[in-house]
C-alpha cells in the first residue's frame, strides 16, 4: 500500500535499508571524484567534451555553466551493465542507425584512473556493487507487477 500511496502523490518512491548497499558510501566516492582536478576527471569524460574519448554516455559529464538554456547543472557520472562492448557483426545491421543504437545501448563503463590505485578500484566497487543491487531490485518489482497480471511470463522474464 505504501508503494501505490507514493506512486499516486508523488510519482515515484525509493526502497529504504537495503543489505549491503550504502548510498553514503557512493556520495563519498562521487564527491571526493568531483572534487579532483579536471585533468584527472579527463579520462572518463564523454566524448562531447573530450574527443579522444570514445564513451557517449557512460563516464563523467561536468556541469554545465549555462544552466538557463540547458537541463544539467551538476556533475554526473553515468554507469550501465556493461563492462565491456558486446561484439558484433557489421552484417548483422540492416541499417546504419540499427548499429549506433546498438553501439549506444550497450557502451562499456568508463573508471576513473586517478593514480590512487586504491580510490580508483573502490570506487568501481561501490558502484558496480550498487547498480548490480539496484538493477535487482527493479526486476524484482517489475516482477511483481506482472505476476498479478494476466500478461503472458514470456513478457516479464527480465533474467
Amino acid at each position: 500500500m505504501k508503494i501505490l500511496r507514493s506512486m499516486s502523490e508523488f510519482g515515484f518512491f525509493y526502497v529504504v535499508d537495503v543489505p549491503e548497499y550504502s548510498a553514503s558510501m557512493e556520495l563519498k566516492y562521487l564527491t571526493k571524484f568531483f572534487s579532483l582536478p579536471e585533468d584527472l576527471k579527463s579520462s572518463t569524460v564523454v566524448s562531447g567534451y573530450n574527443t579522444t574519448n570514445e564513451n557517449v554516455f557512460r563516464g563523467y559529464h561536468p556541469g554545465l555553466d549555462d544552466v538557463k538554456n540547458s537541463l544539467q547543472y551538476k556533475d554526473v557520472y553515468n554507469i550501465g551493465p556493461h563492462e565491456t562492448r558486446l561484439s558484433m557483426d557489421e552484417e548483422e545491421f540492416t541499417n546504419p542507425l540499427e548499429k549506433m543504437q546498438s553501439d549506444i545501448l550497450q557502451e562499456a563503463n568508463v573508471w576513473p584512473n586517478t593514480g590512487d590505485e586504491e580510490f580508483d578500484c573502490k570506487f568501481k566497487k561501490t558502484f558496480q556493487q550498487g547498480f548490480k543491487i539496484r538493477r535487482t531490485i527493479g526486476q524484482h518489482f517489475i516482477e511483481s507487477i506482472f505476476s498479478v497480471s494476466q500478461c503472458p511470463r514470456i513478457f516479464w522474464t527480465l533474467r
